[in-house]
Formats: C-alpha cells, sequence, structure tokens
C-alpha cells in the first residue's frame, strides 16, 4: 500500500504542469471557435466573435512566449537528489537537495520512523550549496547531527527535537576567498 504523503508530494510536482497545459488547450479552442464561428448567422455577431477571438491572442501569445522561457530556463536546472542515512533503530533521515538558478539551492532533510508514512521536515536551507555539503550523521539511535555550511544571510531553519530524537545543526561558514589567497 502506496504512502499517501509520498503520493501527495509526487502529485504536487505535476499538479502545476496539468493545469498550465489545460488552461493553454482551453485558451486555444476558445480563440479557435472565436475565429472561426461558422454557425453565426448575423455579420455583426461573427464580427464581435473574431473580434473577441483577436483580442484573446495577444495574451495567448504572451503565455507561450513565457511557457517556451520557463522551459528553457528549467531546462539547465540540475534534476533533484536524495540521499538517506539510517539509524540501526531503522529511523530514516533523508536529504533531499534541488539545484536552483543562480545559486537558489533548496536543501531539505527529512525524518520518517520506521512503519511509519509521516515524514516531518527537521532542517531546510536555502542559499547556495552543494549535494555534497550537507552531512547527516546518526551519533546513537536518537541523536541525528547535520552538518552544513551557510552564509550569515542564508534563510535555514532547524528543528532541535522531534519526538524522541534530538536533532543538532552544526552551521559552518564558507571560506572568505580573500583569506584563501593569501
Amino acid at each position: 500500500m502506496p504512502c499517501w504523503p509520498d503520493v501527495w508530494e509526487h502529485a504536487k510536482e505535476i499538479l502545476p504542469r496539468i493545469g498550465v497545459v489545460s488552461v493553454f488547450l482551453v485558451s486555444a479552442v476558445v480563440i479557435t471557435v472565436l475565429f472561426w464561428a461558422p454557425r453565426l448567422q448575423k455579420r455583426w455577431v461573427r464580427l464581435a466573435s473574431r473580434v473577441l477571438g483577436a483580442a484573446m491572442l495577444l495574451p495567448f501569445l504572451m503565455m507561450l512566449v513565457s511557457l517556451v522561457f520557463r522551459s528553457m530556463l528549467a531546462a539547465g536546472n540540475p534534476p533533484a537528489q536524495a540521499r538517506t542515512a539510517r539509524s540501526s533503530a531503522g529511523d530514516e533521515a533523508t536529504l533531499n537537495y534541488y539545484g536552483g538558478f543562480l545559486g537558489r539551492d533548496f536543501t531539505a532533510v527529512t525524518l520518517k520512523h520506521p512503519g511509519q508514512c509521516r515524514h516531518v521536515r527537521v532542517f531546510w536551507l536555502e542559499g547556495s550549496s552543494f549535494f555534497d555539503d550537507v552531512k547527516l550523521e546518526w551519533l546513537d539511535n536518537r541523536h541525528l547531527q547535520i552538518s552544513y555550511h551557510a552564509r550569515r544571510d542564508d534563510p535555514q531553519h532547524c528543528e532541535n527535537r522531534i519526538g524522541e530524537i534530538s536533532i543538532s545543526c552544526l552551521s559552518q561558514t564558507w571560506p572568505d576567498p580573500a583569506t584563501q589567497q593569501q
């Protein structure tokens, strides 16, 4: 039996695409019907229909250009990556890394108890990072340590405790390029 939170996470990725494609198709059909308007007997109604179709054509073309531009930007993003660390008791800490455009990366760590479907986000970081930068280490069955690099202004959050599991987050600053060159 599938875990419904996992199914919902995958559905959340697909639903916006389905919505955009359906709006695009409905708009194309409406514009086509308004331009064509074969059964309209009165000339002024047929003319008004074609004018309305022409007026809808500009937003439609803008939407088409934005879809093409968005897909070109998204094509450059690396695929999401995941890594899981398991404690000896079976608890899973999963690191998800989403590489973003121009350093807008997003890293999240979720915790899942064995035999349960519920994932709890215990850590997230927005900002320039790498997949291998965040380290997950189970110190024992009840202590998870997360170490990572972050800048002072990078948005981040770390939970201290989830149930019986204590979480410690160790933030290390990025090395200063000016001091490395000396």
